[in-house]
């Protein structure tokens, strides 16, 4: 009697990594349309390099084929796509007549984005819980930006909108190296079934994109930037009269046993 060897299975390892070097040419198509002045489809290539970067993982588990390689092709790729291009966009569209101010705040979110990159490249393993990023991420940080340039594409050559550019650059900087809890939205959409209260936020979001694009970004991608603050403050407070009930409840109990 033949035994059946089973043939184990060729695993597509290159097409996660197919999805991953799209979106480096999306970022790379960034960086050429940002030194055109087309800043309009700078932005919307951030957004698709985005898009692509939110793929790549889910194509990497559902094919089976996650790797360290893919793990550090997809940094290497974000540093690309998103730390360098929205950093040159940032000094070309807003921050141009800061001048070297102008250029240093444009490098501080590269730099932050470098950060957080090497950050979870190191922590990826030993992450205690994978529904929660620590910090936020690059991807969505470049969003963000690339959110407001698509509301506004005409550079602002003006130097109190560069001010206040370079306030929202320190911020999103600060909040991409931060150790603020932010929720992985992509598993939480995906590993999750989807009842009313899902069905109904995904069509409003998709609704918002198809009929008003510019506005549904701006709102989303702000709205998730504000979201792990907001979190950490609720938190807080919560803990902080946690603890104040508890002192009571332990001063009344020594009182009675007095």
């Amino acid at each position: 009697m033949k035994v059946k060897i089973k043939k184990p299975v060729p695993k597509i390892y290159f097409l996660p990594s197919l999805f991953t070097l799209t979106s480096v040419f999306f970022g790379f198509l960034s960086l050429t349309s940002t030194f055109y002045g087309k800043y309009r489809w700078a932005a919307w290539w951030i957004i698709f390099a985005a898009c692509l970067d939110g793929l790549d993982g889910l194509v990497a588990r559902a094919t089976k084929t996650s790797s360290d390689f893919g793990l550090q092709l997809d940094s290497l790729a974000d540093a690309v796509s998103f730390a360098t291009s929205t950093s040159l966009l940032i000094y070309f569209w807003a921050l141009k007549p800061a001048h070297y101010a102008g250029v240093f705040f444009s490098f501080l979110f590269a730099a932050a984005g470098l950060l957080r990159l090497a950050r979870f490249n190191v922590k990826t393993k030993t992450a205690p819980d994978k529904r929660y990023y620590q910090g936020l991420t690059v991807p969505s940080a470049s969003v963000f930006i690339a959110s407001l340039v698509i509301f506004h594409p005409a550079p602002n050559y003006d130097l109190r909108v560069a001010l206040c550019v370079a306030f929202i650059v320190v911020i999103i900087s600060l909040l991409m190296v931060s150790s603020i809890r932010y929720r992985n939205f992509i598993n939480y959409f995906v590993n999750r079934p989807i009842d009313i209260k899902n069905a109904l936020a995904l069509a409003v979001i998709i609704g918002g994109l198809l009929f008003k694009p510019k506005h549904a970004l701006l709102i989303c991608f702000t709205l998730n930037a504000l979201s792990g603050p907001v979190n950490y403050l609720v938190t807080s407070i919560k803990k902080t009269l946690s603890k104040k009930r508890q002192a009571k409840k332990s001063l009344k109990t020594a009182d009675l046993n007095h």
